[in-house]
């Protein structure tokens, strides 16, 4: 952050965060301020610093930040994504990490706020790969230069794990989306929750629902409205 965000007055705490709590809650409180008068630049400056948090993997950080989110408002369009950090929880996490540094796959996610629908954006390999993960997922469709899919409904819930904040949950197991549930990629059983971090930027984290009942959170991610887009 730049000099003029480290002035005392112009730190605004979040969620009640003192400035002598974490270094994440500190770093969340001048970005709020920041996006008064630089929505912007704070925009920019938020998506820069989740990169820094997924890049050291620093989970303790991300849930931090995730309790001090708030439930997201303007989650409507076509958002960028970004995978915070490693998988974690499951299996193929082994594989899947290394291949995501050569070729993330994951574009974002389209909301529809109106109705309540929304859906994912891959890179085009995914048309190739996903029948083979999925075995047999027809649900993805080439539109421009991503193929669009796994599609969800979105509503405002109460998060299931702790940190138990605010969220928009996205439903994956709706039937009519005929969603793959395969142990490679059991994406019916998983629920994303969202929350806002600044105007336009949202961290989310993937939970997974296991036959015994327990609720396992398997990965965190980002969401970003394009810079300069209204919100």
């Amino acid at each position: 952050m730049t000099a003029e965000l480290n002035t005392a007055d112009q730190i605004r705490p979040a969620s009640g965060a003192e400035q002598d709590g974490p270094t994440e809650l500190s770093m969340l409180a001048e970005l709020r301020t920041l996006a008064d008068h630089s929505p912007n630049r704070a925009r920019s400056e938020a998506w820069d610093y989740l990169r820094e948090v997924g890049g050291r993997d620093d989970r303790e950080a991300l849930s931090t930040l995730f309790g001090a989110g708030t439930d997201p408002q303007g989650l409507d369009g076509k958002l960028e994504g970004l995978i915070v950090g490693k998988l974690f929880g499951i299996p193929e996490a082994a594989l899947a990490n290394p291949l995501m540094k050569i070729d993330p796959t994951w574009r974002g996610k389209s909301f529809d706020q109106r109705s309540g629908t929304g859906l994912n954006r891959l890179s085009p390999i995914a048309g190739l790969v996903m029948p083979i993960i999925t075995a047999g997922y027809l649900g993805l469709r080439r539109v421009d230069r991503e193929m669009e899919g796994f599609h969800f409904d979105h509503e405002p819930s109460l998060g299931l794990i702790e940190p138990k904040v605010r969220v928009r949950a996205l439903d994956y197991g709706v039937p009519k989306y005929k969603n793959p549930g395969v142990r490679t990629f059991p994406i019916r059983k998983t629920r994303d929750e969202i929350v806002e971090l600044v105007p336009g930027v949202y961290l989310g984290r993937a939970l997974l629902f296991r036959s015994s009942g327990e609720i396992r959170l398997i990965a965190y991610f980002a969401l970003r409205h394009p810079i300069g887009s209204p919100l």
